[in-house]
C-alpha cells in the first residue's frame, strides 16, 4: 500500500518539475526525476501511516480541489484585509492568541488546518493541543473569525468525505 502513495508522490513531484521547468528536453526530466526520485526515499519513512493517508477516490479529489479553492479565496480576503490595516496610517492592530477548540480525527486534518490557518495571512497556528489549537491573530476580529471558520468547515467535510479516522 505505500508503495503506491510513493509512486503517487513521484508522478505529482515530476508533474511539478516539468510544469516549472522554462526548457523541456532530456536533461531537465531526467535530473526532475532524479530529484524526485531521492525525495520520495527519503520521505517514505518520516510519512504519515498508511491509515492515516486519505483514500484516493474521484469524489475525494474534488474535494480537496473545492477546499483548495475555498483556501485561495480565503487567503484573497485575509491579504486585503492585512493590506488595510498595513496601510491605515493609525495602524489598527490588536494582536491576541485564541484557542480554538477543534479537533479532527485524523492526524492529517489536524496538519491541514494549522497549516491553512497559516497560510492565510494576519494569523498563525502556534500550538496544537489535544483539545484545539492556540492560533495568534493580528486583530480581535481575526481571532473571533478563527472560531466555526470557513477553514474549519471545509476540513469538516473532508473528514466526513473519505479520511479514514485512527
Amino acid at each position: 500500500m505505500k508503495s503506491k502513495y510513493n509512486v503517487i508522490l513521484f508522478i505529482l513531484l515530476i508533474t511539478f518539475w516539468i510544469i516549472l521547468t522554462p526548457i523541456i528536453n532530456f536533461l531537465s526530466v531526467l535530473i526532475g526525476a532524479v530529484i524526485s526520485l531521492l525525495i520520495v526515499l527519503y520521505s517514505r519513512d518520516i510519512a504519515f501511516k498508511d491509515e492515516e493517508m486519505p483514500d484516493y477516490t474521484l469524489i475525494n479529489l474534488i474535494t480537496y480541489l473545492k477546499f483548495i479553492l475555498i483556501l485561495i479565496v480565503e487567503i484573497i480576503k485575509s491579504n486585503i484585509s492585512v493590506a488595510k490595516i498595513v496601510l491605515n496610517p493609525s495602524l489598527p492592530l490588536s494582536p491576541c492568541f485564541v484557542k480554538v477548540p477543534v479537533k479532527f480525527k485524523n492526524d492529517v486534518l489536524n496538519v491541514i488546518f494549522a497549516n491553512a490557518v497559516t497560510l492565510t495571512p494576519g494569523t498563525i497556528t502556534v500550538d496544537m493541543q489535544e483539545d484545539g489549537f492556540i492560533i495568534h491573530a493580528l486583530t480581535k476580529e481575526a481571532a473571533e473569525g478563527m472560531t466555526n471558520s470557513v477553514i474549519e468547515q471545509y476540513c469538516r467535510r473532508l473528514e466526513d468525505g473519505g479520511i479514514k479516522n485512527n
